[in-house]
């Protein structure tokens, strides 16, 4: 039987621990679930290395142990959510996220292939936080910052298409979904991060692109 490894490598939204202490409600779970489902004939062996609050930068410097060292042939690339904050000093700007995906892709095993994930919408909606609180400062922070965030989105899209890997659009994908109100669907009371719903779609995009991969394996 073919062993093949995964990595999950990100922030919170890899993680997916937020208000889903079930963990076979995350998505990373949900994916080897139907992996497994579908291809009896391979053994699947995925890894959460999903840190909440991960900047670029940061995910990077851990690069090797929560990387490398599983040996992965394939990583689902989740950047470019936490690269703006109100230190300065955490800041990471597009050339240097440019910089740190380069490091990323010659820092690879030959056989791993990559498979970015968009970062998700983030909803700052007033009500939400005149709701909560608690997260007014961290949604206005979200909100100046949109279109930096959508920004690295794109870098992360280019990123993938000069070295001919796929793209798992997460962020195209709760967009349309959550058209006419229907985001609290998939997003958290927190604006940012997904419900189980929201999982199972994240698992659900990765899984048909990794399915193609697979069959051509």
């Amino acid at each position: 039987m073919e062993n093949i490894t995964i990595v999950g490598f990100g922030n919170s939204i890899t993680a997916a621990t937020v208000s889903l202490p079930d963990e076979t409600k995350r998505w990373l779970n949900i994916l080897q679930r139907k992996l497994a489902e579908t291809f009896k004939d391979r053994e699947f062996n995925v890894v959460n290395s999903g840190v909440g609050g991960n900047s670029t930068r940061e995910a990077m410097a851990r690069f090797e142990k929560d990387v490398l060292a599983h040996n992965p042939d394939y990583v689902i690339l989740e950047f470019g959510g936490n690269n703006n904050d109100e230190k300065p000093e955490r800041r990471v700007s597009f050339d240097e996220f440019t910089e740190l995906l380069g490091q990323y892709k010659s820092g690879l095993p030959p056989k791993t292939r990559t498979i970015p994930v968009t970062f998700p919408p983030v909803y700052t909606s007033r009500s939400q936080a005149e709701k909560f609180p608690s997260y007014e400062s961290y949604l206005a922070l979200f909100n100046t910052h949109e279109n930096r965030r959508q920004r690295f989105r794109e870098l992360l899209k280019k990123f993938a298409l000069d070295n001919g890997w796929p793209v798992y659009d997460l962020h195209a994908d709760l967009g349309r979904l959550s058209q006419d109100g229907g985001w609290e669907k998939y997003t958290l009371p927190d604006c940012v991060h997904l419900t189980e719903a929201g999982n199972s779609v994240l698992a659900e995009g990765v899984f048909r692109v990794l399915k193609e991969m697979l069959r051509q394996r």
